[in-house]
């Protein structure tokens, strides 16, 4: 017979002749003929494979995956080839050949080659064990995880591996690790069961571990160990959940020195579903924070933050029931919003009649306000109308009041200085002093302020305005300026 490579290359320009001649008819006919030639190929690769010939198959099949058109005959192909290495593995197991039969379970590439080469694994592993060589044992554990993780044996050989962990080299962690993956995707396996003697052997070091991490206030880095322990049966669940209930607890005294009380609150209550014997110890200190819900929602009020201080008077009748303290506190918010609205009623008053330049009448609903809502705003309007209501009276000695409070007499003081120092200079008669003078100046409610000290030698000129609707005082110039320094 010819090389079926070589059939194929006659029978494609057969298939090029055969259109040009006849037509496309044709083709279909040749290529069902070469579809009969890779059949009875596979034919003889499989007499070969049953008649234990394994190498020779594993030949003829590898030529014709390597040509082979048909998908079917090619996947039956692969699937034979995979049986043969299957088989030469087996064989060189049972020779005690084990690198070559790692070698070819490998290349059989399949589920049973697997089982095979876990079991060959395995065994290797045991032997190293009874020779004590745990290392070499460790590396054929190693190898099954690595390679067949999917392996029924997964389960003893993350307890041999748990073994030698902890027995050579004395890691808690890799052996900690170890348990976690048994129990999480094999629980109760007796395997697994086994493992809980390893890990309680030192569990209380991961405990102790926690328990430390609260004492710190690492409070994130305890839940983290500690709901992990939680969930593995390696552990008293009333051990770790007492723990669990002291890290909310004192997360929640935390938060009551922050005045965060609701979320001590949350927490407290939290504390006590781990720890149902704490019901007692939580429910007193629970009522130790009424008070403090109080003095956080007064601090509240007086912000003006309504919504949050009754957020927090409410809440303190889900510790105690009308406690009354709240229920006066909240009494008294409602009168100081009435009061509020009141207070913007009059306001909306006291602007149409300064509006109306009736200053007496705004600078009375001003001070109404105040004492319903003392706001800044309020009285700040309130000082200008009494100031537009002095002005009115008698602007000239206004202006005059307004110059000597200032800072406390300080311009009055430094000019009266200023004149006894050129007395100590001059003769009286050398001296002209105009004397303070007040007069209208540009703006409405405005008025300038001069005093004049001429010496033979010197002039010294002071002038300033005084704005009487805000008793401000502007100085007009450098001389004055420095004065007022």
């Amino acid at each position: 017979m010819k090389h079926l490579g070589e059939i194929r290359g006659a029978m494609l320009q057969i298939c090029k002749l055969a259109i040009k001649r006849y037509g496309i008819l044709i083709v279909p006919l040749i290529l069902l003929h070469l579809s009969a030639c890779e059949i009875n190929r596979l034919r003889s690769a499989e007499d070969l494979y049953n008649s234990g010939r394994y190498a020779g198959a594993i030949d003829e099949l590898d030529n014709l995956i390597s040509i082979a058109q048909n998908g079917a005959i090619a996947t039956r192909a692969e699937l034979i080839r995979s049986n043969c290495y299957l088989e030469l593995g087996k064989t060189a197991v049972q020779r005690d050949n084990r690198p070559i039969a790692i070698r070819f379970l490998k290349l059989a590439n399949s589920e049973e080659a697997d089982l095979v080469l876990g079991q060959l694994y395995y065994d290797m592993g045991e032997e190293a064990m009874q020779q004590n060589n745990l290392p070499l044992a460790l590396k054929y554990m190693n190898d099954i995880a690595r390679e067949i993780p999917e392996s029924p044996l997964m389960p003893q050989v993350i307890l041999r591996r748990m073994n030698v962990y902890i027995t050579e080299y004395q890691d808690r962690n890799s052996t900690w690790e170890d348990y976690k993956h048994l129990y999480d995707n094999y629980p109760n396996n007796p395997y697994e069961i086994q493992a809980r003697y390893i890990v309680m052997q030192f569990i209380d070091t991961r405990i102790d571990y926690a328990r430390r991490l609260l004492e710190q206030d690492y409070y994130d880095e305890a839940f983290q160990e500690l709901f992990e322990l939680s969930h593995y049966p390696v552990v008293e669940a009333e051990q770790i959940n007492a723990l669990i209930s002291d890290v909310y607890q004192a997360q929640a005294d935390e938060y009551i020195e922050e005045q965060n009380y609701m979320e001590a609150d949350r927490l407290f209550r939290i504390a006590v579903q781990y720890n149902p014997e704490k019901q007692g110890e939580i429910d007193r200190r629970l009522r130790s924070i009424t008070e403090l819900y109080v003095q956080k929602g007064n601090s509240l009020l007086e912000d003006r933050d309504f919504e949050g201080a009754l957020l927090h008077y409410n809440k303190t009748f889900e510790i105690i029931p009308d406690y009354l303290p709240a229920v006066e506190a909240i009494n008294r918010l409602h009168q100081i919003q009435d009061d509020i609205r009141r207070a913007g009623s009059i306001i909306a008053e006291a602007e149409a009649m300064e509006a109306n330049q009736k200053y007496a009448d705004a600078l009375s609903l001003y001070n109404q306000a105040i004492k319903l809502d003392p706001r800044p705003e309020y009285r700040s309007r309130a000082s200008l109308m009494q100031n537009m209501v002095e002005a009115g009276k008698d602007p000239a000695g206004f202006a005059r009041r307004i110059l000597a409070e200032y800072r406390n007499g300080l311009i009055l003081n430094r000019i009266a200085a200023k004149r006894n120092e050129i007395l100590q200079e001059h003769n009286l008669n050398e001296i002209r002093d105009s004397g303070w003078k007040f007069l209208l100046s540009i703006g409405q409610y405005k008025y300038e302020a001069r005093y004049d000290l001429l010496t033979p030698t010197q002039t010294f000129l002071y002038v300033w305005q005084i704005n009487l609707r805000d008793r401000s005082i502007i100085p007009l110039n450098k001389l004055s300026e420095v004065l007022m320094q």
